[in-house]
């Protein structure tokens, strides 16, 4: 039963209060001690889904997600003893069981002798609020980041022009044995890698030129051969299964770098003697008829659980714990979509479990993405 107006307050006056509560953005709840909802605004029946003829009488609780449901003992201890509760920050649950976060004001309820008998709730749907914040949030850290890259970018010039200088001298070496001179070899492409991403980190650099065109086989042992002790020492399987002949235009370090990205996950999943595909096939997108290819990367490692695919391309989220840095799908997606392209995964964390990711590369580059690189 909703809760009877105090006997001092006219009937008119009582109308017009109804009136108020009824026309508040904000959801207006009562309950008696006993946790049953006694009054229901129409704010709350627009926010949670429920007619106050469904809900008035039910249990508080049917709002409330079964692991926060201890608080509601909390609340109403507090509520007996007349206190009030400012801006509480909880989640609710709405009537089609989606979840949102609300902030609660409670005040207890008195008869007109000053019997406490029940509370009244004003809540307050702050889900966007909340998101925006998180996206101001990562913004400040991403630009954290990348004032701490551009300082790490400037330090390691001069030990990375050393280096450069020693691989160097060491090719000059007569008499070198061809498998050595391979290694070196390897060792100077990476270092001018690292050197090409200092000095764009810096703003010393950017790369204006036209992409070139490069045959995705070659792509892939390039990166390949970057993990090939990791991949010794895990004794994992690798299954390639590249078409021939395919070709891409781009910018090489970038199509490493999201093939990179994707092989550094695959292998950190897998447990030893575990087992990794890469594939890489021509296709043409339809209506489109856009020519292009997909390039995928599939384990059978631990999987990606239900909560964490929903995360899985938010900057610095990581499922490796002190690992990783959680930048790496972001920035895999950042960049295949800067040139029109599309990324698309499953996985499973039970078994059989395994992630799959695959990327579509558009064959050409947008006009756009292939001015500002």
């Amino acid at each position: 039963m909703p809760l009877s107006p105090m006997k001092s307050v006219p009937t008119n006056s009582w109308n017009i209060l109804a009136a108020i509560v009824d026309s508040s953005d904000d959801a207006i709840i009562s309950k008696d001690l006993k946790g049953n909802i006694t009054s229901w605004n129409l704010s709350a029946e627009r926010l949670f889904g429920y007619r106050p003829d469904e809900i008035i009488g039910q249990s508080i609780m049917l709002l409330i997600p079964p692991e926060l449901q201890h608080d509601e003992t909390d609340i109403l201890a507090k509520i007996r003893a007349g206190e009030k509760i400012d801006h509480f920050q909880t989640i609710r649950v709405k009537k089609n069981g989606e979840r949102m976060e609300v902030s609660l004001t409670i005040s207890p309820v008195r008869d007109e002798r000053g019997v406490i008998v029940g509370a009244a709730k004003i809540l307050r749907d702050v889900t966007k609020q909340r998101k925006l914040e998180a996206i101001v949030r990562t913004s400040e850290r991403l630009a954290s980041v990348g004032r701490l890259a551009a300082t790490v970018a400037h330090e390691i010039n001069n030990p990375l022009e050393a280096v450069t200088n020693y691989v160097y001298l060491a090719k000059q070496q007569p008499d070198l044995p061809p498998k050595i001179k391979q290694y070196l070899d390897s060792a100077d492409t990476a270092l001018a890698r690292v050197a090409h991403i200092a000095q764009q980190t810096l703003g010393f650099y950017r790369e204006t030129f036209q992409p070139g065109k490069f045959v995705v086989s070659e792509i892939i042992d390039d990166v390949m051969t970057i993990y090939e002790r990791k991949l010794k020492y895990k004794r994992l399987n690798i299954d390639r299964r590249v078409d021939s002949g395919l070709t891409i235009s781009g910018f090489e370090g970038e199509m490493k770098q999201m093939l990179s990205n994707l092989i550094t996950n695959a292998v950190d999943a897998c447990r030893d003697g575990g087992k990794i595909i890469i594939a890489a096939r021509a296709t043409q997108q339809l209506p489109s008829n856009r020519h292009g290819i997909w390039i995928t990367v599939a384990d059978n490692g631990a999987g990606i659980s239900k909560q964490d695919k929903l995360n899985l391309f938010t900057p610095f989220f990581t499922t490796k714990k002190n690992l990783g840095t959680g930048l790496g799908l972001w920035i895999t997606k950042e960049l295949l979509e800067k040139r029109g392209g599309r990324i698309r995964f499953r996985s499973g964390d039970s078994s059989p479990s395994g992630t799959v990711i695959s990327l579509y590369i558009p064959e050409a580059l947008p006009d756009s993405a292939a001015a500002i690189g």
